[in-house]
């Protein structure tokens, strides 16, 4: 998730020569890759410091997982082939896979799982979610039983922990390696290597086929990752050829490439949550009858609309959507502006307010839905100036430093989804929101063994975020990817970042 920089269209490929296997099956040209997002000089091959939807396009090719997630956003086997628990859920023990090797020739082992998750956990490290969503563990609760065993142990039972671990960062590296090393230099075990050392200012980034890989060779020769973050510029590519398959295509344009025939498109479930962010210690949104008038003028089904054309679903102001079996409710919050004129006024603002609201186009619909919030905003003597920011300064300069700012997340699992941008562990708590009640109730909702009490602790905490917090999330938008009628093997996630490359392959 996060962060941008602006790059042109690539015109002319790098050339890159490297040998590959006999035993691959693609030894023809690279598949081009175009993501809409980028990291700009924070690009980063360190799975823990991953910022955006780029960074996971090429760390997730180059790393294993150390425990996969499906579709239907169930934990399976990666590098943990199987896992069992103990001590009534306290322990739970995971047996790894044998004969993976890193791509420096290494092999992974336990150990290496063990230094994966303990950097995750050290503040030292700077990941953004280890902490917030593992804070059941400490650093020596991980432990290897012996080189294709690792067990994790908690202070109390964590019912759902294999769920818990599928976590964005949990790529696994090698013991020993720091931020330091891996940032440029990324070494995974994954089906992918990278080539040369990552320069973040490059126009294209190139992986090539792991023919070693433990899991069989992808069927790719190599992959071109590139960065196209105008609309019309990705579609055009896209259509032209210049780029074999977009990662995301913005709502606004998918008009233009629907119908040609060169083109499949894959939409996926709810992905990607749009939202509006409250700096809750900011006035005046650290009064709670303005966060609460904020969230009532909003037509959310006129957002999804007119922002978003109708590519996506609801949200009611949580990171779970309505329509999941695990939201806490399914009816969606309806505008109302009475409602809201008489907050402000129990506030203190019988005449309204005058609020900056920062945005940019760095994610598909954010500017837009920052307009049609603007205008829903006046109805009830809310006045919105828009601030609207370039996307390659966003994330770096904008987000988390202004008081009222767009904003928007890849789907998670409930507890995970809850704990990433919201728990006091969180270093991308993006609203400053550090609410006892809540956090008592997420905490109980991961380690709390009885499956009806664990998930209503946890729908009661979305109800809570919801009624108290500062996000206004009213929609979560499809991901919408474009892949070339030559190319097939590609299945988007909803989770943004979730990319799987090892059947891709282009005729």
């Amino acid at each position: 998730m996060k962060k941008t920089k602006k790059c042109g269209l690539l015109i002319a490929a790098v050339t890159v020569t490297f040998a590959l296997s006999a035993n691959t099956v693609n030894a023809g040209e690279c598949v081009r890759i175009a993501s809409p997002e980028s990291s700009g000089e924070k690009l980063s091959t360190d799975p823990a410091d991953q910022l955006s939807a780029h960074d996971a396009s090429l760390v997730y090719g180059i790393y294993d997982r150390f425990i996969g997630l499906n579709h239907s956003f169930e934990p399976i086997p990666a590098i943990a082939t199987s896992w069992e628990p103990s001590d009534a859920g306290k322990t739970w023990t995971f047996k790894i896979q044998e004969g993976v090797k890193f791509h420096d020739g290494s092999d992974l082992t336990a150990a290496d799982v063990v230094w994966t998750f303990q950097r995750l956990l050290d503040p030292e490290v700077g990941s953004g979610a280890g902490a917030s969503i593992l804070d059941f563990l400490t650093p020596e609760g991980i432990q290897a039983v012996n080189d294709h065993t690792v067990s994790f142990t908690a202070n109390e039972p964590v019912a759902e922990m294999p769920l818990l671990l599928t976590t964005k960062l949990n790529l696994v590296v090698p013991e020993g390696k720091t931020g330091d090393d891996l940032r440029h230099n990324g070494v995974g075990s994954g089906p992918f290597k990278l080539v040369g050392t990552l320069d973040p200012s490059a126009a294209v980034w190139t992986l090539e086929a792991n023919a070693d890989y433990w899991g069989g060779p992808p069927k790719s020769a190599c992959l071109e990752h590139s960065v196209i973050d105008e609309g019309l510029t990705l579609v055009s590519a896209l259509k032209a050829g210049n780029v074999d398959l977009a990662l995301s295509i913005d709502p606004a344009v998918l008009g233009a490439v629907k119908d040609d025939s060169n083109i499949n498109l894959v939409e996926t479930g709810a992905g990607t949550s749009q939202l509006l962010a409250m700096d809750v210690r900011k006035p005046p949104f650290d009064n709670l009858k303005v966060r609460q008038a904020m969230k009532a003028v909003v037509d959310r089904q006129a957002i999804l609309n007119t922002a978003l054309l109708g590519i996506g679903e609801l949200g009611n102001d949580n990171p779970v959507p309505p329509a999941w079996p695990t939201a806490y409710t399914s009816e969606i919050k309806q505008q109302d502006i009475p409602l809201a004129k008489k907050l402000l006024a129990e506030a203190g603002y019988p005449d309204g307010i005058d609020v900056d609201l920062y945005t940019s186009d760095a994610l598909p619909g954010m500017s837009m839905i920052a307009q049609v919030y603007q205008q829903m905003a006046a109805e009830a003597g809310i006045r919105v100036n828009l601030q609207i920011s370039a996307s390659s300064s966003f994330w770096d300069d904008i987000w988390m430093q202004r008081p009222f700012t767009s904003s928007g997340w890849s789907i998670r699992p409930p507890a995970v989804g809850l704990s990433i941008a919201y728990s006091y562990e969180g270093k991308w708590n993006e609203t400053y929101w550090y609410d006892r009640p809540f956090q008592d109730l997420l905490d109980k909702g991961k380690t709390e063994i009885d499956d009806a009490k664990r998930a209503q602790h946890l729908k009661d905490a979305q109800q809570r975020l919801s009624e108290h917090g500062g996000a206004i999330l009213p929609v979560f938008i499809h991901q919408v990817a474009g892949i070339r009628s030559n190319c097939s093997g590609f299945k988007p996630h909803a989770q943004n970042f979730n990319l799987d490359y090892r059947e891709l392959i282009c005729n």
